[in-house]
């Protein structure tokens, strides 16, 4: 068990699942292929560089999706009240000794996720569905392809056995904000999302280029705003890169726009770069003294409002995110009564076979039961 699984093309796969790690997580939306990572890594060692952001396509990391992001821009960095409320429990919540898990799954992985399938396999309930993007302009769709009320999804979606988060982004993806100049436009794209998904849960996943984009962060705080003014039961999560050394400047400007704004923002979901159990600890330890600066509120309520999500298994030449650093993330995460823990993602919670390729990239890359990631994390 936790031994490599020779596969053919490793070399390709082990480069682009690396590159995903160097730079946030991976997720796409696309048809038999599901992830892989191909992101620039100068931006990941510069993820603040805005004038490169604004002059270059944004940052792909990973796979399958086909869409792209438009950056640039000049975070404000507005005052965050000493009152901030305490966000309430996610709609996923249980007892604050147990931590919410809802790992991401690709709704247009082909074929077809069969949600009771894995429940039954794993006990897994509650998912982050991705990913919504901007299609044909102002439209939300899946993954800039597919109509958002596309029959299949849709029937998918509702086999989801628990809480359905959806997110919108992605490492390829670009997120309605960056593609809807007007804010009337982009408020009623979010409600098409709610609306069309019926979940009062969304989230937003944000690449380092992404970040940058200040025009579109206060764009996107608007909208959620008024949404959250005529939905009091939204929920609002922002999943965000996790650099060694914790956020970037561009991410807590981000965060501060929407609190701004009046936007509750209940989960701050980590994308760890590091692949190791006791890396990702050090660097979202980093992450919380940042959040406890920006949001003004003691340490367990912003480990409440905290999440990690790491990639798991092979990762890079190594061995990558192994089921040890899961029970040590666990472990740790309750402990601190974390507000949520996840994983990229449920269709590589299973080991290679002989035949996986780069193109096919559903898999761990190691000899382990299938299911084991989900188990550990959920505390099972």
């Amino acid at each position: 068990m936790g031994r490599h699984r020779k596969r053919r093309a490793a070399p390709r796969l082990s480069r682009r699942i690396a590159l995903l790690s160097a730079g946030l997580l991976i997720p796409c939306t696309g048809g038999a292929a599901v992830l892989a990572a191909t992101t620039h890594l100068d931006e990941h060692a510069a993820p603040s560089a805005r004038s490169r952001a604004a002059s270059r396509p944004d940052a792909a990391i990973t796979e399958v999706p086909g869409t792209r992001s438009r950056p640039p821009g000049a975070h404000p960095a507005p005052t965050v009240s000493r009152t901030t409320a305490a966000p309430e429990p996610s709609a996923s919540a249980t007892p604050a000794s147990d931590v919410p898990f809802a790992p991401y799954a690709d709704v247009l992985t082909w074929p077809p996720l069969d949600f009771a399938k894995t429940a039954a396999r794993t006990g897994v309930k509650d998912y982050t569905l991705g990913f919504v993007a901007a299609g044909d302009g102002c439209t939300a769709t899946w993954g800039g392809l597919t109509p958002l009320g596309d029959a299949v999804v849709r029937k998918q979606i509702k086999k989801v056995p628990g809480d359905t988060i959806v997110s919108l982004g992605g490492p390829r993806a670009t997120e309605l904000a960056h593609a809807c100049t007007d804010v009337d436009e982009l408020t009623t794209a979010y409600r098409s999302v709610l609306t069309t998904t019926g979940t009062e849960q969304v989230d937003f996943y944000l690449t380092d280029t992404a970040l940058a984009d200040d025009a579109a962060a206060r764009r996107r705080a608007e909208a959620l705003a008024r949404l959250s003014h005529d939905r009091p039961g939204l929920r609002v999560s922002f999943t965000l890169p996790l650099h060694r050394t914790g956020l970037t400047a561009d991410a807590l400007g981000t965060l501060r726009t929407a609190t701004a704004a009046g936007v509750d923002v209940s989960i701050v979901d980590l994308l760890p770069s590091e692949t190791t159990g006791s890396a990702v600890q050090a660097a979202a330890t980093a992450a919380h003294g940042q959040l406890q600066r920006l949001y003004h509120q003691d340490a367990d309520t912003v480990w409440r409002r905290m999440g990690v999500a790491p990639v798991i298994g092979v990762t890079g030449t190594g061995a990558g995110f192994q089921p040890d650093d899961a029970r040590q993330i666990r472990t740790w995460a309750t402990s601190r009564h974390l507000g949520r823990l996840s994983m990229w993602s449920i269709t590589r919670d299973t080991p290679c076979t002989t035949d996986t390729t780069a193109q096919n990239d559903t898999c761990s890359g190691l000899d382990e039961d299938a299911g084991v990631f989900s188990r550990i994390l959920q505390g099972s």
